[in-house]
């Protein structure tokens, strides 16, 4: 061996751990490719059972009537349309209380509204806050549709919406860390079951391949035999076409034979045998089952059920949406009315009755009941049904029934024992 043949060899070896390199590297890029893909689905079932919470929570929010009060008394003026009809110019009032609760559950620092210079409601996308003790908390980079503010914003010019529990989304990754395995595990199973497999069945025939030498234009030998050259191209190129879903036919070579292992009816010969999405269903109903729960949803409700729907309602209704408007009542009455209204009841009240809808042939008798005893005006009914109330005075009054009778005028005259002996 000369000089130069050691250089000719060394080149070789160079080109054969560049091939090496290439062929790892291809392998690496699989498995990663194969792990962001089964992260991404495991991620995206938690992400959809909890949008299918927000969604439920949002739907039930837009429902709501912001009512607004001077004195006690029911008034639509500027800021009745600002919360029930357009927020901003971008948004109308479902759109703007969707992102609102979206932000309240993704974000635990809770939902930022500013107002603009000019009256509109903003929702910040993303902010920082620096909170403090005695001080009022202070918010900057407030960002909105790209859009960054560069002044800061204290406490009390912005409302702050957060959830009765904030960590809420924080538990509810900790606990979806295993069922996402689940998920992920149930899936691999269902594929694997469900691929098409087979065997290659190779006779004596193509023993006679292996000796069979391939050479190139020249004539010179390749160091490849005519059985690796079928082999390649057989589970490189034909089978490829075969098993996709196009119809195909592929030729084969006598001596080899297919096998289909899925003719026997059973998509599998192990243990995943037979599997269908039903698996991966149930694990991710125990998933929606947790979500309902951490946002104290009824399962039963959130998933569509028919059966005792309006005793669910009624249980949404007390232990979800009633603490979260509260929380948005008082947050808009301590920074936008302030102390002093809000003792003269000019205020903001959020009615969680209109969520419900009422059969006006069932409402009928306790209408007429809450009428009769002076509970509620005619105006107050119709608001109630979604009706537009009467715009006359006599439809505010509220009236009471003859049959009743104030405490004071049946003492008049005399005692109770003077009145039971006449």
């Amino acid at each position: 061996m000369g000089f130069f043949d050691l250089f000719s060899k060394n080149k070789d070896s160079v080109a054969e751990e560049k091939e090496i390199q290439s062929a790892n590297t291809n392998f690496n890029k699989q498995i990663l490719d194969t792990f962001f893909c089964e992260t991404q689905a495991n991620i995206a079932f938690k992400n959809y059972a909890i949008q299918i919470c927000i969604n439920k929570i949002a739907n039930a929010i837009t429902r709501c009537e912001f009512e607004t009060l001077e004195k006690g008394k029911y008034v639509e003026k500027d800021n009745w349309y600002l919360l029930n009809i357009e927020p901003n110019k971008n948004q109308n009032s479902g759109k703007f209380w969707n992102k609102v609760i979206e932000q309240m559950v993704n974000n635990p620092d809770g939902a930022l509204v500013i107002q603009s210079d000019s009256g509109e409601f903003l929702i910040a996308d993303s902010y920082s806050v620096q909170k403090y003790a005695i001080y009022e908390n202070i918010y900057s980079n407030v960002s909105v549709e790209g859009y960054i503010f560069r002044k800061t914003f204290t406490e009390s010019d912005v409302f702050n919406f957060k959830l009765n529990n904030s960590k809420v989304r924080k538990f509810i990754n900790g606990i979806y860390s295993d069922y996402g395995k689940l998920i992920g595990g149930a899936i691999k199973n269902y594929n694997r079951s469900n691929a098409l497999k087979f065997i290659a069945e190779l006779d004596t025939t193509t023993e006679q391949w292996k000796s069979e030498e391939v050479t190139d234009e020249d004539g010179n030998p390749t160091g490849e035999t005519k059985f690796d050259n079928v082999m390649d191209d057989l589970f490189d190129n034909r089978f490829a076409t075969f098993l996709s879903d196009r119809d195909a036919i592929m030729p084969l070579e006598l001596g080899i034979k297919l096998n289909d292992m899925n003719s026997g009816g059973s998509k599998s010969s192990g243990s995943a045998a037979n599997r269908t999405t039903r698996d991966i269903a149930a694990i991710f109903d125990d998933v929606l089952n947790l979500c309902a729960d951490a946002f104290n949803i009824p399962r039963g409700l959130l998933k569509g059920d028919v059966a005792d729907v309006e005793k669910m309602t009624d249980n949404f209704l007390a232990f979800c949406i009633n603490p979260l408007t509260e929380e948005i009542e008082d947050e808009i009455n301590r920074k936008w009315y302030g102390k002093e209204n809000v003792l003269q009841r000019t205020k903001l009240k959020v009615r969680t009755d209109r969520i419900k809808n009422y059969d006006i042939s069932k409402l009928a008798t306790p209408a007429e009941l809450m009428s009769r005893i002076g509970v509620y005006s005619v105006n107050n009914i119709l608001r109630l049904l979604g009706e537009e109330p009467i715009q006359e005075a006599w439809a505010d009054m509220h009236v009471i029934s003859k049959n009743y009778e104030l405490m004071e005028e049946n003492l008049e005259g005399g005692d109770i024992d003077e009145k039971v002996k006449d």
